[in-house]
């Protein structure tokens, strides 16, 4: 087997190296790596292969783990971008080191600095910053100087179940800062083309693609899915479109990838072979069929710097000039030898391409191919037609696709489709063979003849429509859900397709090979089920906002509020990007009672996505309602859901089964709201309070009210007395008073604030009196997400999410 397949062991053994760095940290300095490389030579004068083989697993491990150290450990100047992180703006120069990607919510690059003015004096400054223009586009291209204005931050992560680790996401590209520019007026060019290239130039060559087709397709539906397709501009999908590709199963249609590389190479190479085919002095001189595989490299590299270089059209490109120089070379071809072969020189070129999600997916789905390929090889021999060998092979192709990535599409997304094993057979050949080839024609009438540039893109547009409404019939069958996948899941995935590749097929193989997921499946049933009898109160770390998740001894599930971004409505849906994927990995899958304390942005952001995307039983706010847009929207959404409302005053009570029992104490129901025309102060005091108990174990919600409702309440004679207070306002010095603290005398304080937030919350005179009275107090900032769990007579508190 290793001798059969030689990279074998470099390739795994690197990417477990790589693997157990990204997860731990842990990197191991170049005089280690100098020592096992040292062994690996002695090992060469071993006659037995075994000693070699395991210097050669050993080393290159330890190459996997020596090669993150850069990225995770860098030795960062005095003068870094990082250094500079601020609440206020500072003027900042540099030169644009990406092609500049442009989504709904705005725009973003790398920008290589080299200097900046804070207080109208230069600094010097260094280091690469990812700069976010919020709500535009730029007009810009690798190796512009600009000049900006730009809040400098430092990523960090929230400590959420399941969370996105974009501060690691930018290190592994050399990035080591964030910076957010308001507007697009202040962005300014200092000198277009300071730093010209080859990049570059490809970069304005695609924008001029795109602009044209643009304008000649004025569909955005249409013109948005061709550019992507052409070009790799996936910027104007509306979201709707790309979410019914992905519920269809095709997604894989929008970014290009081997499948669009394998039909360019196939065309290009069907049209030189027309070409030479028709001249007896070509045919009489050249192997033509080699010649026209030669003729599509240079094509396929070009293609390549034109779409933007991903991962997965590197790797497809380097697979097939892999396949010609073999040809040439007249030596086999094995598709296995070369996947490995390429995946490891991109992780040898660039070691965190093993963390791409793209360099995933496009692995092992042409792993799934190789492995298909080899089972169905029997069948195609059987079969005397040319048609059923082709349908056979474009079945194998989309099953074995289908199923090879469903570990890892759930493992990320959470959900998958098997949609499109039956969807590619109608939407490939209508826009990868049709679309797909004719707009490539008409790239290069853009320049030549722009007319026939335009007549062949109308085609394209017209076979794209028709995949469109394709798609959207096929997003509205069932998915595939499950957010239970872990990293032992993709382990033992990873695992199963090595058996399933290398194993001679018999009974004892097929009987190894389904271990693993028997193995998974028994692990994943025999983990500790949600209803346990016990209460759980997880406040969610949702930075500057609030939410809390509450489930019921019996099973039954309420969220208070849904966080949100407060300051500025940055086009992101919060319920999409971070409520929605922690309430799944928490295994939600339904919303009982949804609760609603005040209408501020921060509590309500993400609360429309989870009602359209998660099943509500009921909504609960107070009997003055809410206001402002996002309030709106909600309401909106709720009607169309048709989910039953229940206003709340002061002296509602609530029984739930199991014996927990919620008592609201704010806001009266006699009060009389002064919105629209109330400030902000006047809603925080509407917000819905109340007390939860089980047993002897109590806990007191206070939304975001301060020291007048509390006043209220305690002049009221309300029951206060609990063991665990949800600081209000997120611990203001105008909220948690000493009267409160002392009418409810808790044990225990949840604060949910927003790292390094501007308001400087929670306040430090709210810390000291909760510390004075000796009060522990867990914070999402420093914490993360808090999971507190009752019996009804004891309690604990976890933090398993806590940020680094």
């Amino acid at each position: 087997m290793f001798r059969r397949h030689p990279l074998l062991i470099p390739f795994w053994a690197m990417a477990a190296g790589l693997c157990l760095a990204d997860s731990s940290a842990v990197t191991v300095p170049v005089s280690v790596l100098a020592a096992v490389f040292c062994c690996l030579l002695l090992s060469c004068l071993i006659k037995n292969s075994a000693p070699f083989l395991l210097c050669s697993a050993v080393f290159f491990f330890v190459l996997g783990l020596h090669a993150l150290g850069p990225y995770l450990n860098p030795a960062l100047p005095a003068c870094d971008i990082r250094n500079f992180a601020a609440r206020t703006p500072v003027i900042i120069e540099g030169i644009v080191k990406s092609r500049p990607v442009t989504t709904i919510q705005g725009s973003s690059f790398a920008l290589q600095v080299e200097g900046l003015a804070r207080e109208g004096r230069p600094v010097p400054a260094c280091g690469r910053l990812m700069v976010d223009v919020a709500k535009t586009d730029v007009v810009l291209a690798r190796g512009d100087r600009i000049r900006c204005a730009a809040r400098i931050s430092v990523p960090h992560r929230l400590g959420l179940p399941g969370e996105f680790d974009y501060g690691r996401y930018l290190a592994y590209q050399g990035i080591t800062a964030t910076g957010m520019v308001s507007t697009l007026d202040r962005v300014v060019l200092v000198r277009g083309a300071a730093e010209d290239s080859l990049l570059r130039r490809f970069d304005l060559i695609a924008r001029r693609l795109g602009d044209f087709i643009r304008v000649a397709v004025p569909d955005q539906e249409l013109s948005s899915v061709l550019t992507a397709i052409l070009v790799g501009d996936k910027r104007r999908i509306p979201d709707s479109l790309n979410d019914a590709y992905t519920n269809a199963g095709v997604n894989h249609l929008l970014s290009i990838n081997g499948f669009h590389v394998g039909i360019i190479a196939w065309f290009i190479v069907a049209a030189a072979l027309f070409l030479t085919t028709r001249s007896e002095f070509l045919a009489l001189r050249l192997d033509l069929r080699r010649t026209a595989l030669l003729i599509a490299v240079p094509a396929m590299l070009a293609y390549l710097l034109l779409s933007g270089s991903a991962p997965a059209t590197v790797r497809s490109v380097i697979m097939l000039a892999v396949f010609v120089l073999a040809l040439h070379a007249e030596r086999e071809t094995d598709r296995l030898n070369a996947l490995l072969l390429t995946a490891l020189l991109l992780i040898a070129l660039h070691p965190p391409s093993l963390f791409d999600l793209a360099f995933q997916l496009s692995f092992t789905a042409l792993w799934g191919i190789v492995i298909a390929a080899r089972l169905v090889r029997g069948i195609g021999e059987k079969l005397t037609s040319s048609w059923q060998r082709h349908l056979l092979q474009f079945f194998t192709v989309s099953c074995a696709t289908a199923c090879a990535t469903i570990v890892p599409v759930l493992f990320y997304f959470n959900q998958t489709s098997l949609n499109g094993i039956i969807a590619n057979f109608l939407i490939v050949p209508i826009l990868g063979f049709g679309a797909l080839v004719i707009g490539f024609c008409a790239l290069p009438f853009v320049y030549l003849f722009p007319p026939a540039a335009k007549l062949l893109l109308w085609g394209a547009a017209q076979l794209t429509a028709l995949s469109n409404w394709l798609v959207i019939v096929f997003a509205r069958l069932p998915l595939i859900t499950f957010h239970g996948i872990t990293k032992l899941d993709m382990a033992c995935y990873i695992c199963f397709m090595l058996l399933v590749t290398f194993l001679r097929r018999s009974r004892s193989t097929i009987a190894l090979c389904a271990l693993l997921p028997l193995a998974a499946v028994v692990i994943h049933v025999s983990r500790p089920a949600t209803v346990d009898g016990r209460l759980h109160v997880v406040m969610l770390s949702v930075g500057q906002g609030e939410s809390l998740l509450v489930r019921f001894p019996k099973g039954e599930t309420m969220l208070v509020d849904s966080g949100g971004y407060l300051l500025h409505d940055n086009g992101r849906d919060f319920g999409r990007l971070i409520l929605g994927p922690a309430l799944g990995k928490l295994g939600v899958h339904r919303i009982d009672r949804l609760v609603l304390t005040h209408s501020h942005p921060d509590h309500i952001g993400g609360m429309s996505f989870i009602v359209r995307t998660i099943p509500v039983n009921e909504f609960w706010e107070t009997v003055q309602g809410g206001s402002g847009e996002q309030y709106q929207q909600l309401q909106a959404v709720l009607a169309e859901r048709h989910v039953p409302r229940r206003s709340l005053a002061a002296g509602d009570e609530f029984t739930f089964a199991g014996g927990v029992k919620l008592t609201v104490l704010s806001p009266p129901r006699d009060v009389v709201s002064l919105r629209p025309s109330a400030d902000e102060v006047d809603e925080n005091e509407e917000s819905l309070v109340f007390r939860l108990s089980f047993g002897s174990f109590s806990m007191l919600f206070t939304g975001d009210t301060g020291f007048p409702t509390e006043e209220r309440m305690v002049a009221d004679k309300a029951d206060l007395a609990s063991t665990v207070l949800k600081a209000g306002h997120h611990g203001s010095r105008f909220s948690t008073s000493e009267l409160l603290l002392g009418k409810v005398s808790p044990s225990v304080a949840l604060i949910s604030a927003g790292r390094g937030n501007s308001f400087g919350l929670p306040a430090r005179q709210t810390i000291e009196h909760l510390k004075k009275r000796g009060i522990k107090t867990w914070r999402t900032d420093l914490d993360g997400t808090v999971e507190l769990t009752s019996d009804g007579v004891s309690w604990s508190v976890a933090t398993p999410y806590r940020p680094d």
